[in-house]
């Protein structure tokens, strides 16, 4: 079981979700924070990890939209990553990943490629 960070940290993590939210907003980005926007979150997507650790923290990717995800997908299981849809999906991704963590880091914060298999475009957000 992952523990949670204690009520300090997580206060601490707010606060910086609260910073990363305004500068990319500021930027011009459309940002969602998980869990509390409304409809399917298209841009900028914004997470606060409760858990304690490594495993918890603040972070950031880029969402496309579910029309886009869904046609990548099935155009990659019918025609391999070599389809044009599917290397789209992943020039816009990689793109706006690369652009995200130029512009957290300009505004000031610390923004660091996650590099994890299961979510390969993660960004974590630290001060």
């Amino acid at each position: 079981m992952i523990e949670r960070a204690s009520e300090t940290e997580l206060r601490t993590r707010e606060q910086l979700a609260s910073g990363a939210f305004d500068a990319l907003e500021a930027a011009g980005f459309t940002v969602h924070q998980e869990g509390r926007s409304q409809g399917e979150p298209r841009g900028v997507l914004l997470s606060v990890d409760p858990s304690e650790g490594l495993e918890g923290g603040v972070f950031v990717r880029w969402h496309v939209a579910h029309a886009l995800s869904s046609a990548a997908m099935e155009s990659a299981q019918r025609e391999g990553t070599q389809a044009r849809t599917f290397q789209h999906y992943g020039f816009v991704t990689s793109h706006m990943h690369a652009t995200l963590i130029s512009v957290l880091t300009s505004a000031g914060f610390q923004a660091v490629d996650v590099d994890s298999e299961m979510d390969p475009y993660l960004i974590r957000v630290v001060r």
